[in-house]
């Protein structure tokens, strides 16, 4: 049969999609209000004006042909409707005829306006764009730059879906504008009710009017008719409330804000309140980022992080361990030794910039430069450069807002009309805001992750609750971060993924900077705090000579209280003998019989001083227990990193399992028999998993204190051997040089050991081909050594800003937390330690001028022939 064409047929959209979109793309009313007022902006406004009005009843008059409004008379919450005659009476029955006039009354309560005083809209451009959903004149060129505004702003809608989100707010959507003050009024009115009714979008009945523009108003006025739940509208404390939500949407930060906003609800004016400098002083650590154009090289981009910390950041009293740090640090130098030693500590060692001032209103300074090229992901997705940008953070104190550093005002005192600066407002505007030309791009909860480093093992770092802060982007330089239609975050792309790699740098400058200061404090004050002569690690030493020392003391007491009654019974006898003069045998008597009593008081004291031998015994067996149990821990921590490590093999396999399967199912469909290159592949990643799971079974710490004797070379050789698919799949040569020492030695603490270097060793030879850096064939080289062995790689090698500090706790220069936690080395340090046995970094420089050689020295351990 031949098929005709039907030249009538087109496409048509179902009015009930406006609903959905609607309901969808817009989160709340905030959200909605926020449209109108980017849309305000847009026009080159110098402000605007948002009055709520939920007391206010009117009603509208909209004429027409009876066939444009006949059955769009339903009513809602907050608007009722009549189809009236030209005589203004009711009509019940619809006219015969389609074009006999009618008038449609929509009586409604409650109403929201937002007015600026922008450029207004012509009335046929009410028609062609405004009226026509997606329909935007601001939309964006095919490289994604947008056309300015007359005053070089970059506009900030693009998809013309900014005034779907009024219904979320009423029932009737009018517009009233004008490009000039002696232009009529352009209207036009329609009911967001009406999509109920009407079949298709083009149903929808629209009116449009030009009215006397009697008040000479230049701009637009945007209202909404009929309030959705009023009473929610009415509730008290409401205004505060909109005014908060909207404060988080425009920014609330002096330094950003570009655009005022005033708010009225039911004759209440409120201000917009604003995170002013002088509240943001009250912050005991700030930081400052800015990703510009390099100083030596203009075309590239550099990150440039800046931190500061006030006094008050370090000489907290929360507690009375924290009142006695302070007294002793600050209180008889005012802290000017913690000053000094801050200049040569090592793990401040990676900042380019330290300032110090004992008295400033900044106790110290850093400041941090990261390149592009730091900023490639481990996984090799594509990055790209979203433009230049700015940001912030500022981190509180909360239970002590005090600023007597800097002589701000007192933390109740009012920032704007109507709304106090205080406490609650402060944790109100918690968390880190992403804001475009002063207006905040929605993110989801802690998009930043600042809450990771509260469960990363670190207790220094940033807290959601303690933190605000924000990123500044513009229209014009960061064009290629797309907005989604919701308005919820961005379109998850390479420019999206660039920008959160540099937020993510940010955020661990921040929290590593916090660290490294707070820590500094910590050491000092351990530091000065220990008797040099009795180090801590000689403390059991000191108590028991003490000990002892008493138990001496206590036999010299013995013995001269016997000699002291000896002569006492002697010169008892010479006196009932006669053998001396009276007067002088009492006398001598008394002397020695007091020197008795005091001789046996200081033996019995000493005798229950003594005692203590035996709670010293017991005190260090607890402590014994306490370092087995340490020791449990790190192994536990070290089986854990490698089976981290192990986790992304398995992942890698169960992704190509998942993709075999997925071809079977398909070769089966269409009825083919080539299943077996599929279940070869199967078996071959499910026996790759099977020995990855094997390789954490020897680091299990069944017997800690069992020890073996182990060849170190045949060792290394089962090591590599066990891992040769790893190493092949990441294209890593290993091997093994030198003459083979024995050792006896625990042998899932060596695996252990050798583990943790290994995989470092794989993740920067990795990182380096990401990045660029290297292009050396990749390999790992164990040496084997008269005394233990040399671990080293053909990567990048160790960057100097952490060479003193490596084999600290919670120091990584891996670029992400996500990788590195800080933890391994020295996990691996304390391991061999528990054996009498340590890891240096010797000086041996690579081509790059980096150390790279690692010795583990297993000389206690080795087993002499």
């Amino acid at each position: 049969m031949a098929e005709t064409d039907n030249h009538e047929a087109e496409l048509k959209v179902g009015a009930h999609v406006l609903v959905q979109l609607g309901s969808e793309l817009v989160t709340d009313v905030e959200q909605a209000i926020l449209e109108c007022v980017k849309n305000a902006y847009d026009a080159d406004a110098p402000g605007c004006k948002i009055d709520i009005d939920t007391r206010e009843v009117g009603f509208k008059l909209e004429e027409g042909p009876v066939n444009k409004y006949w059955g769009f008379d339903g009513s809602t919450e907050s608007v009722t409707v009549e189809i009236l005659g030209k005589d203004g009476q009711p009509l019940t029955i619809r006219p015969a005829a389609d074009n006999v006039e009618v008038i449609r009354k929509l009586n409604y309560t409650g109403r929201i306006t937002i007015e600026d005083k922008g450029d207004g809209l012509e009335p046929s451009q009410l028609q062609s764009s405004w009226l026509v959903i997606s329909r935007s004149s601001k939309r964006s060129a095919a490289d994604g730059r947008k056309s300015k505004t007359r005053k070089g702003r970059t506009p900030l809608g693009d998809k013309g879906l900014g005034r779907l989100g009024s219904m979320k707010l009423g029932d009737i959507l009018r517009i009233e504008t004008a490009t000039s003050a002696s232009t009529t009024l352009a209207v036009a009115e329609f009911r967001w009710a009406d999509c109920n009714a009407a079949r298709t979008v083009d149903q929808i009945p629209v009116f449009i009017a030009s009215l006397p523009n009697d008040t000479h108003f230049k701009g637009t006025r945007v209202s909404v008719l009929g309030l959705r739940d009023l009473p929610e509208w009415r509730r008290k404390d409401r205004v505060a409330e909109i005014t908060r939500s909207l404060a988080r949407l425009i920014s609330p930060f002096e330094a950003t804000s570009t655009f005022p906003v005033g708010i009225t609800l039911d004759g209440n004016d409120q201000s917009l309140v604003s995170v002013t400098d002088e509240l943001l002083k009250r912050a005991v650590a700030e930081f400052e980022f800015s990703w510009k154009n390099g100083e030596d090289d203009s075309s590239k981009r550099v990150l440039v992080a800046t931190a500061r910390f006030r006094k008050r950041l370090f000489t907290s009293e929360r507690n009375r361990k924290n009142k006695e740090r302070t007294a002793k640090v600050f209180g008889t130098d005012r802290g000017i030794g913690f000053a000094e030693s801050l200049k040569s500590y090592g793990r401040l060692k990676p900042y380019r910039k330290e300032e110090i001032d004992v008295d400033g209103a900044w106790f110290v300074k850093l400041k941090r430069t990261f390149q592009w090229s730091d900023m490639q992901l481990d996984t090799g997705a594509a990055i790209v450069d979203p433009g230049p940008l700015s940001g912030a953070f500022y981190f509180f104190h909360l239970d002590k807002l005090g600023t007597e550093d800097e002589g701000a005002p007192d933390v109740d005192a009012p920032a704007a009309a109507g709304i106090g600066i205080d406490r609650q407002l402060l944790k109100d505007m918690t968390g880190i805001s992403i804001l475009r030309d002063g207006f905040r791009v929605r993110s989801q909860g802690d998009w930043l992750g600042l809450s990771q480093s509260m469960t990363s093992g670190s207790t220094y770092g940033m807290r959601v609750d303690n933190t605000v802060g924000y990123f500044a982007l513009t229209g014009e330089h960061n064009y290629k971060l797309v907005e989604k239609s919701d308005r919820e975050g961005f379109v998850e792309d390479a420019a999206y993924r660039g920008f959160m790699q540099i937020a993510k740098f940010c955020r661990g400058f921040a929290n590593e900077s916090l660290e490294q200061v707070r820590r500094a404090l910590d050491d000092y004050y351990k530091r000065i705090s220990s008797d040099n002569d009795n180090p801590p690690a000689n403390a059991f030493h000191v108590l028991e000579s003490g000990i002892k020392s008493t138990e001496g003391a206590r036999a010299d007491a013995a013995r001269i209280a016997a000699q002291l009654q000896a002569d006492l019974d002697r010169l008892e006898h010479e006196a009932t003998t006669g053998g001396v003069n009276t007067e002088t045998a009492n006398l001598a008597l008394n002397v020695a019989s007091r020197a008795v009593t005091a001789m046996h008081s200081v033996q019995a004291k000493l005798t229950d001083g003594a005692r203590a031998s035996a709670n010293l015994i017991r005190l260090r067996q607890e402590f014994d227990e306490k370092d087995e149990r340490t020791i449990a821990l790190l192994e536990s921590a070290a089986v854990g990193l490698s089976a981290r490590g192990l986790a992304h093999e398995l992942r890698t396999h169960l992704t190509e399992i998942r993709q075999r399967t997925s071809a079977i199912e398909k070769v089966a469909k269409i009825g083919t028999s080539e299943t077996l290159p599929h279940l070869r592949a199967i078996r071959t990643s499910c026996t790759a998993i099977s020995s990855a799971a094997a390789l954490i079974d020897p680091m299990l710490p069944r017997s800690r204190s069992v020890k073996e004797t182990v060849a170190l070379r045949a060792f290394a050789e089962d090591f590599f051997k066990s891992r040769s698919s790893i190493y092949e799949r990441a294209g890593i040569r290993t091997r093994i040089v030198g003459d083979s020492v024995t050792v006896r030695v625990n042998r899932p603490r060596l695996t252990q050991v050798l583990d943790n270097l290994a995989r470092n060793s794989a993740y920067w030879l990795h990182r380096g081909e990401v990045t660029g850096h290297v292009k050396r064939q990749k390999e790992i080289v164990v040496e084997l050594t008269a005394n233990g062995f040399v671990i080293s790689d053909s990567g990048p090698g160790v960057d100097p800003d952490y060479e003193a500090s490596l084999f600290e706790i919670f120091v990584t220069a891996k670029p992400e937390r996500d990788t590195g936690q800080g933890l391994g080395l020295f996990i691996v340090t304390e391991l061999l330690r528990v054996d009498g046995c340590e890891i240096s970094l010797l000086p041996n420089r690579n081509a790059d001028g980096r150390l790279y050689r690692f010795a583990v020295d297993l000389s206690s351990l080795v087993v002499h022939a």
